[in-house]
């Protein structure tokens, strides 16, 4: 592991771009308008879905939003760890957190724009977006 990523493994990254996103999710006091109480959630979300589609998109290098790994309980870390095993189809990305973070952030970084055009971008209001979004893939 190089100086660079070591320094990081204790963030989430996210792009500035998308944090609008993120903010509108989780600010306010309506459940409803906002169906989640933290950023963490949002980004789970958001990495489930890019991993769904197959899809996975770098942050852009500047202009970053972090998120403290900290704050991620422990079912979250094994998804993400099954999530990069699944990727690589390596067991050896387990030792490399880095990696790990890497591609859970490159995958919500594709899966944001899923979680936006489902939940905000819809006539009825986030939460019950929310709802109607998993009974159609359950």
């Amino acid at each position: 592991m190089n100086e660079d990523s070591s320094a990081r493994t204790d963030r989430i990254v996210i792009d500035e771009a998308v944090h609008s996103i993120y903010k509108e999710l989780t600010d306010g006091n309506s459940s409803e308008q906002v169906p989640f109480s933290t950023m963490k959630d949002v980004f789970m979300l958001a990495v489930a879905l890019g991993y769904r589609q197959g899809v996975r998109h770098k942050a852009p290098s500047s202009s970053k939003v972090t998120i403290r790994k900290d704050v991620f309980k422990e079912h979250d870390l094994l998804l993400l760890k099954a999530i990069a095993i699944a990727t690589t189809g390596d067991v050896a990305v387990l030792m490399k957190q880095d990696e790990v973070l890497t591609i859970a952030e490159e995958y919500a970084q594709a899966g944001i724009h899923e979680v936006k055009a489902e939940l905000l971008d819809q006539a009825v209001r986030p939460l019950w977006n929310l709802v109607a979004m998993t009974q159609q893939h359950s």
